[in-house]
């Protein structure tokens, strides 16, 4: 009874897992579709480095309040309190008498001694250990403020304001490389997802080709040599397979990096980008553009403006400094030794005038190497717009290749697909081999990965073109 039961527990065994797999089956697994907007909204909101911008933009806003309080005046309060208890051990009092003193006469005057009273030390006594306590209350305040010091107050002020533009444009620059960065990724991604279809239609072909050639060695119209030519496109259209596979989860991860998001093993995004329509647009405006717009320039340009600020500042400790001042103080002093009133107070207000005659040539220097950097900067200022054009230009050159190359690829796909159907008829009739089939097999796999690079190739192109002339805030919000 035992040996009847189990089959039947098997087949319900089987049944469960086969409804259970069917329903697993029927399960819809569903995953949100990317579009490159989203990925760089995401990529905004948690950006490390956008948040450095912002705390350097922070420190720059600070700099600036400093700036600002330059020009008021030095407040100073302070106050003290002190008690002191001293001992005097053994101390000694010295001990006087009264007498009567004789005061010296003339000798002309006939008068009588004349004797006065007086005091006069006749030894010490000691008379113990004495303590003295005394208590002491201080209380001051000062206030100084510079009316002229060779407007370097001034000049740092404006320095500091620029620097804080130039940090705003920092990290509105900052921002249009993480949109850079993540579209770059986003388009690779692009490219080895549409590249792991094309290998994976292009086995499925090897595979039909290879049943095809094998039906045809059984009826005796093929050769088995042509079979294993057939089997080896087969394979290797396999390993092509695992190498798209392979690069797209490297692209993956190059996408969810950019993203600044953890580790992800799948992410499906947007592929209406391969439908982008291609243009070009004249490279001399380009030009003019990119000098106008481009942001790291717009920084390099305020940075220089600084540069000239703080070098007029540093001119400022050379001319005579103009200070007015004011202080009151009081105190009371308990002390029992303290001669004069216990309590007292002052005041005390004026002005100053002072100006360094020699100090050791710091001011010189300072001023010397402040004008220094404000050259250094124009210098930059001027190789970063050479540069700025330079890349302009390799962009705008990588645009037109990528056309061109979509072009040659467009006709090369008519042309491979009309050499396969062609190289597959003559097979059938005999006419030609098994060789010639696969090399337009070859032909045609290559022509659809160089229509999708040539594709990927403008899109990632146009992003950094775009970055190179200002254009990119405009992505991602």
């Amino acid at each position: 009874m035992l040996h009847r039961i189990r089959p039947v527990t098997a087949l319900v065994l089987l049944v469960c897992l086969g409804w259970s797999a069917v329903a697993e089956a029927a399960t819809p697994q569903t995953t949100t579709v990317l579009t490159l907007r989203e990925c760089v909204r995401i990529a905004l909101e948690s950006s490390a480095s956008l948040r450095i911008r912002d705390e350097e933009r922070l420190i720059a806003e600070q700099d600036v309040k400093a700036a600002w309080g330059a020009f008021l005046p030095d407040l100073t309060v302070s106050a003290s309190y002190s008690k002191s208890n001293r001992t005097d051990f053994d101390l000694e009092d010295p001990v006087f008498e009264q007498i009567l003193a004789p005061i010296a006469q003339p000798a002309s005057v006939s008068v009588d001694t004349i004797y006065i009273p007086a005091t006069v030390p006749t030894g010490d006594v000691v008379t113990g250990d004495v303590e003295v306590e005394s208590t002491s209350k201080d209380f001051s305040g000062s206030a100084n403020l510079t009316l002229f010091d060779g407007l370097a107050n001034i000049n740092n002020l404006k320095a500091a304001k620029t620097s804080r533009r130039a940090a705003e444009v920092d990290r509105a620059w900052s921002r249009e490389m993480v949109i850079q960065n993540v579209a770059v990724a986003y388009y690779e991604l692009l490219r080895y997802m549409k590249l792991e279809e094309v290998a994976a239609e292009t086995r499925d072909q090897a595979a039909a080709e290879l049943q095809r050639t094998e039906t045809y060695f059984r009826l005796g119209s093929a050769a088995k040599s042509e079979v294993l030519q057939q089997r080896v496109r087969l394979e290797q259209t396999k390993y092509d397979l695992v190498v798209a596979q392979n690069q797209v989860q490297r692209a993956i991860a190059d996408l969810v990096y950019a993203m600044n998001q953890p580790l992800a093993d799948e992410v499906s995004i947007d592929t209406s980008p391969l439908a982008t329509e291609m243009a070009l647009e004249p490279v001399d405006s380009l030009y003019a553009e990119a000098i106008e717009s481009r942001l790291d320039l717009r920084s390099t340009r305020l940075s220089a403006e600084a540069a000239d600020h703080q070098a007029s500042a540093a001119a400022g400790p050379l001319l005579p400094r103009l200070d007015v001042f004011g202080r009151y103080s009081r105190s009371n002093n308990e002390s029992p030794y303290r001669f004069g009133s216990q309590t007292s107070e002052s005041w005390v207000y004026g002005a100053q005038v002072s100006l360094d005659i020699f100090n050791r040539y710091q001011n010189w220097t300072s001023r010397s190497r402040a004008r220094a950097q404000a050259r250094i900067a124009e210098y930059q200022l001027e190789q970063a717009e050479l540069d700025a054009q330079l890349e302009v230009r390799q962009y705008h050159n990588a645009m037109r290749n990528a056309m061109e190359k979509h072009k040659v690829a467009t006709e090369t796909i008519v042309q491979a697909e009309e050499e396969l159907r062609l190289a597959r008829e003559r097979f059938r009739v005999g006419a030609g081999t098994q060789l010639d089939r696969i090399t337009a097999e070859v032909s045609l796999a290559s022509a659809r990965a160089g229509e999708v690079q040539a594709v990927c190739d403008y899109l990632i192109a146009r992003v950094q073109l775009y970055r190179a002339v200002g254009r990119l805030n405009r992505l991602g919000g």
